[in-house]
């Protein structure tokens, strides 16, 4: 199946919003493009929403001097489009908190910046990326994510009349990718992380 691009990409992820969260609405700014921008209620709150596009799976933000990360510093959610692993073709529509992506791109920058390599822009993928090495940190934030949907699902009018929620398929994580995501959160080895699995 091709996957969809440009306007057609945005409005079926503007569907999946409107389907969780009711009406949106298309907001224009400077340095992004038209429908990238959006905004919507939550509990009786104004959501500013950025949705970030991605065919191979890493996303960006720019870094300005004053430290604030451009586009992300001005949105409550970020919604990522991109696939599941790299260059995969399952696309998956995520929503995640601003903290969340916040977080793991300031992890990205102090550990290029300790590397020496602050000059390098910050590209990180909701999965994690073997051997990136210092690059790679940050990246493997996907279960964090606050809802997921996969973008070629069965459409939401099939759902509606057959009742259904929306199906999300969970990729599960081996044990070396928990203890690589762990560690890189809380910024220890991965040989320093125990997990524990109780039936």
């Amino acid at each position: 199946m091709k996957r969809p691009s440009g306007e057609a990409l945005l409005s079926m992820v503007h569907d999946k919003v409107r389907a969780r969260h009711g009406a949106c609405q298309i907001v224009s700014g400077q340095g992004i493009a038209k429908g990238q921008r959006i905004e919507f209620d939550e509990g009786g709150k104004r959501v500013r929403c950025v949705i970030k596009t991605s065919s191979g799976g890493r996303i960006s933000f720019g870094r300005r001097p004053d430290g604030t990360w451009s586009g992300l510093s001005e949105c409550d959610r970020v919604a990522i489009v991109a696939p599941t692993q790299l260059d995969g073709d399952d696309v998956t529509v995520s929503m995640f908190d601003q903290q969340v992506l916040k977080e793991a791109f300031e992890a990205n920058l102090a550990a290029q910046q300790k590397a020496g390599m602050e000059k390098v822009p910050c590209w990180i993928a909701p999965f994690h990326e073997h051997d990136r090495g210092v690059r790679g940190t940050g990246d493997g934030f996907g279960a964090r994510a606050l809802w997921s949907e996969p973008l070629a699902a069965t459409s939401p009018q099939a759902n509606q009349i057959e009742n259904k929620p929306p199906v999300v398929p969970i990729r599960g994580l081996t044990l070396a990718e928990a203890k690589e995501g762990l560690a890189r959160t809380f910024g220890v080895r991965p040989d320093q992380i125990e997990i524990t699995i109780r039936g």
